[in-house]
């Protein structure tokens, strides 16, 4: 699309990866002696705290059925903006879209669940359902004096996902707890192209999209690898992932009358991150993480010709504040609060989870 010259950089993102020291102490491990093979032999079940922590940001390998449901809210504003393209939600909005300022609000409420097959073996997926509201404003024709604003918002299911963990090799002495993961996302969400735009009557300056996408549009698949090891008084581990999205036709890949068809390859993206969690008592866990992601940039073919969307790439940084109570055996509360590092990142992004296995 060679029309296209600017995008707004923002991906609500943010995979979840960490490198997190986490401290704990030698009886909230209850970790045991060393096996005559060098593997850690854990002979007491760790707190529920530590289990939290694990769950959350490497994997428990649990023998039971956990079911997660969990609420984020984001918050993003962008100023100064003059649009031939729009960026939402991981994906190309191909219209033409002039505004000085846009605040953004996306709700997500879904549902996690993992199973573990065996000691080394845990599936996932997760169901999401998003709620979106962009406010757009700009001042009149000319950078005139009259202010005038459109609020554009939507709902759906969003894109479904599933997973696979594998603990590849067991911690010992010498060598950490090596999981490598494998998963696929689904465009089961609104996909973004060929949303059609409206004027503002008073304010032919003002162009906002009449709809908001709750997906991307494409299939996924993601692949990571995530290591952890038990440095009494603390765990440390981290982990690295790649999102490779595949390439997709479209009807419509155009705001204009008329559909325009074409090919969409949204840019892959590398992740990674680090933080720090500490174990408190037997029930309550507290951390500091930052991630990072790195966002390649997009494509778009139409009539045989390939163009690369100026402005697709993005660095989307975040640093969270979180916690974990273990309310019983059997249900926890998990909080997380984000701050956007980087200008591709939501300004704020905060998060309520509540694990618990029947």
């Amino acid at each position: 699309m060679g029309d296209i010259t600017t995008l707004t950089r923002k991906r609500a993102s943010i995979a979840s990866v960490f490198f997190v020291p986490v401290a704990l102490g030698a009886a909230t491990l209850a970790q045991g002696q060393v096996s005559s093979d060098d593997e850690v032999v854990r002979e007491a079940k760790p707190s529920r705290s530590v289990e939290n922590v694990l769950r959350e940001e490497h994997a428990l390998f649990s023998d039971r059925l956990t079911l997660e449901p969990g609420i984020n809210y984001s918050y993003s504003d962008r100023s100064q903006l003059a649009l031939r393209g729009f960026l939402a939600l991981d994906a190309i909005f191909l219209g033409e879209i002039n505004v000085d300022n846009v605040k953004s609000h996306i709700t997500t409420l879904d549902l996690s669940t993992r199973y573990g097959l065996t000691d080394r073996l845990e599936l996932g997926l997760n169901i999401p359902v998003v709620y979106r509201s962009s406010t757009y404003r700009s001042t009149g024709v000319e950078s005139g004096p009259e202010l005038s604003e459109l609020t554009t918002d939507d709902g759906g299911l969003g894109d479904i996902s599933a997973s696979l963990s594998y603990r590849l090799l067991p911690e010992t002495q010498s060598r950490p707890d090596v999981v490598i993961n494998l998963g696929v996302r689904a465009p089961t969400g609104t996909d973004p192209y060929g949303i059609a735009t409206r004027e503002d009557p008073t304010n032919t300056n003002l162009v906002v999209p009449t709809e908001l996408p709750t997906g991307n549009g494409v299939w996924a698949v993601t692949t990571g690898a995530s290591l952890l090891k038990t440095l009494d008084p603390a765990i440390v581990f981290t982990n690295l992932g790649y999102t490779y999205n595949i390439e997709e036709s479209f009807d419509d890949i155009s705001a204009s009358e008329g559909k325009q068809s074409g090919k969409v390859d949204l840019g892959d993206s590398i992740r990674a991150g680090f933080g720090t969690a500490f174990a408190l008592n037997e029930r309550l866990s507290l951390s500091l993480s930052y991630s990072h992601e790195y966002i390649k940039k997009s494509k778009t073919t139409r009539g045989g010709e390939t163009n690369k969307v100026i402005g697709s790439d993005a660095n989307v940084g975040v640093f969270s504040l979180g916690g974990t109570y273990a309310m019983s055996d059997k249900t926890s509360i998990v909080t997380s609060l984000g701050m956007g590092l980087t200008d591709d990142a939501s300004d704020i992004s905060l998060t309520f989870r509540m694990p618990f296995q029947p």
